[in-house]
C-alpha cells in the first residue's frame, strides 16, 4: 500500500445507533461485540467500541475476510446491530485523507462482500484516497471516489483513475445501476452522476487541459442526468483574454451545449462577488 507522509494505519470504525459518546456510557452490547471482533483474524485492537485497526499490510484477500468476520459479529448483535459499517484508512498527520468505506447495508454477506473488494481493490493501486458509500434505500446508489497527486512513479492522469472505477463498475452486480463516480487528480476532477460510467470520457481531457491553464488553480466538471457543470477556481478575476482562453478550450473539444453550464470562483473576492458565469445559466 501506497504511503503518504507516514506509516497507514487501516480501521474498522462501526457507528452505533443510540450509542452514547461519553466514556462510561456506552451499551454493553456494543462493548461485549466489539471484544469479540478483536479476536478476528487480522484485527489489531479495538481501542473503543466504535473502532477496530487491522493490518495495514494486508492484501486485499485478507481485508474482505476480515471485514466479512466483523460483519458476521455485529449483524448478530439483534436490535443492537450497529446502523452503519465504516472502514476508514487514515494516513497520520494528514486529517484530510478520505479513505472510507461506508455501508449501511450489511445484512447480505455476499453483497457486502462485493462492496468491501470494490473498495479495497483501489487500496494498492497507487492512489492516495479511495472512498465508497454504497447504496442505500432512499439515498441513492452511492459513491465510488478515487484521489491521486498524479506525481511519481505511482501518480495517475485522470483518464487512467477514472477509466479504473469505470471499469470496476462495468461488470455484475454494479453495471445495472452503477454508483456515481468521482475522480481526483492533482487539480482536475470529474464528477459523474448521470448514472452512466461511460458518459465522463469526453470531459476528462478537458478537464485536465483547463485544470493546467496558470489562470486557475482547479477544475471540477460535474456530470448530472440533465445538466453538466463546469466549475472553475482562481484566484483573480478572469481577464477577457483568460476568459477567451477558457472557452477555447471548451469549444475546441466539443463539449458545449444548452445543458452545459460554466462557473468562475475567484477564492480571493467576497462570496457575493465571487461567482461569474462564462457559459449557461447562474448557479
Amino acid at each position: 500500500m501506497r504511503r503518504i507522509r507516514g506509516v497507514v494505519v487501516i480501521a474498522l470504525a462501526v457507528t452505533l445507533v443510540g450509542c452514547a459518546g461519553q466514556e462510561g456510557d456506552a451499551d454493553p452490547a456494543s462493548v461485549d461485540a466489539m471484544l469479540d471482533v478483536e479476536k478476528v483474524s487480522g484485527v489489531l485492537v479495538a481501542p473503543y467500541e466504535h473502532f477496530v485497526q487491522i493490518d495495514p499490510d494486508a492484501p486485499e484477500d485478507e481485508i474482505v475476510t476480515t471485514a466479512l468476520g466483523v460483519r458476521d459479529i455485529v449483524d448478530g448483535m439483534g436490535e443492537d446491530r450497529p446502523r452503519d459499517l465504516e472502514i476508514v484508512a487514515v494516513y497520520p498527520g494528514d486529517p484530510y485523507v478520505n479513505t472510507t468505506f461506508t455501508t449501511s447495508t450489511y445484512d447480505d454477506p455476499d453483497r457486502f462482500e462485493d462492496d468491501v473488494r470494490l473498495w479495497a481493490r483501489f487500496l494498492d493501486d497507487g492512489f492516495t484516497e479511495v472512498s465508497y458509500v454504497t447504496a442505500s434505500e432512499g439515498a441513492g446508489p452511492g459513491t465510488l471516489a478515487v484521489f491521486s497527486e498524479g506525481q511519481g512513479e505511482a501518480g495517475k492522469t485522470l483518464a487512467e483513475a477514472y477509466g479504473a472505477i469505470e471499469q470496476a463498475v462495468s461488470e455484475p452486480p454494479y453495471s445495472d445501476a452503477p454508483p456515481s463516480l468521482y475522480a481526483s487528480v492533482d487539480h482536475a476532477s470529474i464528477s459523474n452522476k448521470a448514472g452512466r460510467a461511460d458518459l465522463g470520457d469526453a470531459w476528462i481531457e478537458p478537464s485536465e487541459e483547463l485544470a493546467s491553464l496558470d489562470c486557475l488553480t482547479s477544475a471540477r466538471v460535474s456530470l448530472t442526468p440533465d445538466e453538466t457543470w463546469v466549475s472553475l477556481v482562481g484566484d483573480t478575476d478572469l481577464t477577457a483574454e483568460q476568459t477567451a482562453q477558457i472557452m477555447a478550450v471548451l469549444t475546441d473539444r466539443g463539449v458545449l451545449g444548452p445543458a452545459v453550464n460554466v462557473i468562475h470562483t475567484n477564492r480571493s473576492a467576497l462570496p457575493k462577488d465571487s461567482k461569474t458565469t462564462l457559459y449557461g445559466v447562474a448557479e
